[in-house]
């Protein structure tokens, strides 16, 4: 999904390369390669390709990451039927795992996949991430109870976690801003993006339903281990190579520790407490510590010289706000993702392949997302984009909480996928530019990365909230429409807190009354979504 924010001045170009911190404060070298500045740096200069062919297929393979890591939601939201009769597994709070917990390790991972990009070079963490989703997919193939299954997929979300800021930063290295190489090649990662949905649940339904799921995991191994070879070969060193100066001695090891782990918890009690219920000791003792190690972190980013998110952002204006309603409509989004996939496949009886097939509106809404985002987001305070945004939420989840009062596909279910997927897109899109434009140069890059750890986080804790919602009001399973427009509701009041947080707290200071005295507002540049 595409962000486009503004381009003349420095401090947007650090989120435009990135999701991630290549372009610091201490590297001149580095900043005057992302300016495009004459005597920059050869190698962000397109130059580094042999071939326009080389160039062409490295934003392909760039892309591809983008449909690969969504897919991973799609290839198994519609074989999500015939896994959980394979693996012996029932009910919504256990199958919601199969998602959340992909989200999830994806989410806390991109807090540092960024940043051991900058240590160790982008590609190779690129490649890395390939080639770590390709085992435990065939590690999903193999798996015979839903532990293992669930371990196994969280697994492979701390593959997507390594792919989605190195792919931005090596886009952003490869091509001088501002340029039409630069440009398609981020279009076709944010169209990638909601693409990819449809795509995975494409081999998923496919395989699941005529062969069998496991088959959609090895698939999905064989593309992995395709695209690394492929990554190694085509992508050029000197784009993915270590930012020079780096030290691993600055690198923030207790706070990503810390963050990471109380992540984890704090979305695994909210999982697991839809499947065991919160009178179980573990759920809330484990809720409990993280919110302690959650305390620890936050103390932890005021003592280290490299802080993995450092305390600082949150004193920006606009930037919590911000930050706030991303997950409020995101945790909305997942619940209307998955939820719409469960009601199509589980009470409307469609074959995996049709449910597929009902939910290509959202790649066509994407498409006019995207390209309304190019069209407006100069132009209109960044505000509004994003209350926007926040709406689609609502009215898609508002949407199908009717749909059971007409079996018609058009009445609900279609209307539904072509407005809500206004939401990502546009969120990405108007939460780019008003994180930019708050918060300081050498802030910009952890301030994108943090942005698709909390897509993806939100996704994990949006899913978990709604299967407990759902499983207190489905009257003991007896009534699953019930417990669905509960969770529909759920992923409406999500979106509406988002709205109203956008209306009252959120401002594009680049429409301000010192806009003309402050060109640095009004940069545009590119970015995609997690």
């Amino acid at each position: 999904m595409l962000i486009s924010t503004s381009h003349q001045s420095i401090p947007p170009l650090y989120m435009s390369t990135d999701g991630s911190t290549f372009v610091s404060q201490p590297h001149k070298e580095e900043i005057s390669s992302t300016l495009g500045a004459e005597d920059a740096e050869p190698e962000t200069k397109p130059t580094v390709f042999s071939s326009t062919f080389q160039e062409a297929v490295f934003i392909f393979i760039i892309g591809l990451s983008q449909l690969f890591s969504v897919g991973g939601l799609g290839n198994v939201a519609y074989s999500m039927e015939q896994i959980s009769a394979s693996l012996g597994t029932n009910g919504n709070g256990q199958r919601s795992w199969f998602l959340a917990s992909y989200s999830l390790c994806a989410g806390v991972f991109v807090l540092v996949a960024g940043r051991l990009g900058d240590h160790f070079g982008h590609k190779y963490v690129f490649l890395v991430g390939w080639i770590w989703m390709a085992i435990w997919s065939l590690v999903c193939g193999f798996a015979q109870n839903v532990i293992l299954f669930d371990i196994a997929r969280g697994m492979m979300g701390i593959g997507n976690g390594a792919l989605a800021p190195n792919s931005f930063a090596l886009l952003a290295r490869a091509f001088p801003p501002l340029s039409v190489k630069k440009n398609i090649a981020f279009a076709f990662l944010g169209f990638c993006a909601p693409s990819g949905y449809i795509f995975g649940g494409l081999i998923g339904a496919g395989f699941g339903e005529k062969v069998t799921w496991r088959w959609g995991f090895w698939f999905w191994a064989i593309g992995c281990l395709i695209l690394s070879l492929a990554t190694f070969v085509v992508v050029p060193h000197r784009i993915g190579s270590p930012i020079p100066g780096l030290s691993l001695r600055q690198f923030d090891y207790i706070g990503s520790m810390l963050g990471m782990s109380a992540l984890i918890l704090f979305s695994f009690a909210w999982n697991q407490a839809s499947v065991v219920g919160w009178q179980e000791p573990y759920t809330y003792a484990l809720l409990i510590v993280s919110v302690f190690l959650i305390v620890g972190f936050i103390f932890s980013q005021s003592h280290v010289s490299a802080p993995v998110l450092p305390n600082s952002l949150w004193v920006r204006p606009g930037f919590a706000p911000v930050i706030i309603a991303m997950a409020f409509g995101w945790m909305s989004f997942g619940i209307f993702l998955y939820y719409t996939t469960v009601y199509i496949l589980t009470i409307n009886k469609t074959q995996p392949l049709a449910a597929v097939a009902q939910m290509v509106p959202l790649v066509i809404g994407g498409f006019f997302a995207t390209m309304a985002v190019g069209l407006f987001i100069a132009k209109t305070p960044a505000q509004y984009i994003f209350s926007v945004s926040m709406f689609s939420f609502f009215i898609g989840n508002l949407l199908m909480s009717f749909v059971n009062y007409s079996d018609v596909y058009w009445a609900f279910i279609f209307p539904a996928c072509l407005f809500v997927v206004g939401g990502p897109d546009l969120s990405f899109a108007s939460s780019g530019i008003l994180i930019t434009n708050v918060v300081l140069p050498e802030e910009q890059g952890v301030a994108g990365s943090f942005i698709s750890t909390v897509v993806q986080y939100s996704i994990s804790i949006g899913l978990g909230i709604a299967a407990t919602v759902e499983s207190h009001v489905n009257e003991g399973g007896q009534n699953p429409i019930r417990g669905y427009r509960g969770a529909f509701w759920l992923g409406i009041g999500f979106a509406a807190v988002g709205f109203f947080i956008v209306i009252f707290f959120v401002r594009d200071h680049r429409f301000g009354s010192k806009a003309q005295d402050q060109p640095s507002t009004e940069v545009m540049s590119e970015v995609a979504d997690p």
